[in-house]
């Protein structure tokens, strides 16, 4: 309860089950609230498991990491846990963002335009480019990072050009990087 009340989470464990740290979900609190800044700003999801914390927030991955840093300094001060910040050894960031941008993705995919000419040809529709993304090889890397996506936001018409870009980085870096591919765009 003493997370519950810090944070005012509207969603916890409220049973012996839902408090199992090995549940493929953790161990849940929903749409709380933390100040950072002079400002409360919503903690959509904390997730506790056996191996690491989840943390998912609408503001930033910088936000994640101050809630995360109190939460683990206020649970060693009030639980008599051991907690030091260099115990933490691997940070798995995904930073979602929505961006606009007024350059088109026709020029980086130009080795490809007679691909998408016959596609418009046989269908008799205009094709365009919706996205590209960058991975690794999940099956090499005991670490799974999110891909790298850049792709046309769903419902959205082409000539609006807003896109979804998910990246494994804190998002100040993310929004640096997507920056420098817009200039080579």
């Amino acid at each position: 309860m003493a997370i519950k009340d810090r944070y005012n989470f509207q969603v916890y464990p409220r049973t012996v089950e839902q408090a199992n740290e090995f549940d493929p979900k953790g161990i849940e609190f929903l749409s709380g609230s933390f100040a950072a800044g002079s400002a409360q700003h919503t903690i959509g999801r904390a997730a506790i498991f056996g191996d690491g914390i989840v943390v998912d927030s609408a503001l930033s991955t910088d936000f994640c990491e101050a809630f995360l840093a109190d939460i683990l300094s206020y649970l060693s001060s009030q639980f008599g846990l051991t907690y030091r910040p260099e115990m933490i050894h691997t940070k798995i960031y995904t930073s979602e963002l929505i961006v606009r941008t007024d350059k088109d993705l026709d020029g980086l995919f130009a080795p490809l335009a007679a691909v998408r000419e016959q596609l418009d040809l046989l269908t008799g529709f205009r094709f365009e480019p919706i996205g590209f993304g960058f991975s690794i090889d999940l099956q090499v890397s005991a670490t799974k990072p999110a891909p790298f996506k850049f792709e046309r936001e769903i419902n959205k018409n082409f000539s609006q050009q807003w896109y979804y870009s998910c990246a494994p980085l804190p998002t100040g870096q993310h929004e640096d990087l997507l920056r420098r591919m817009e200039l080579l765009l």
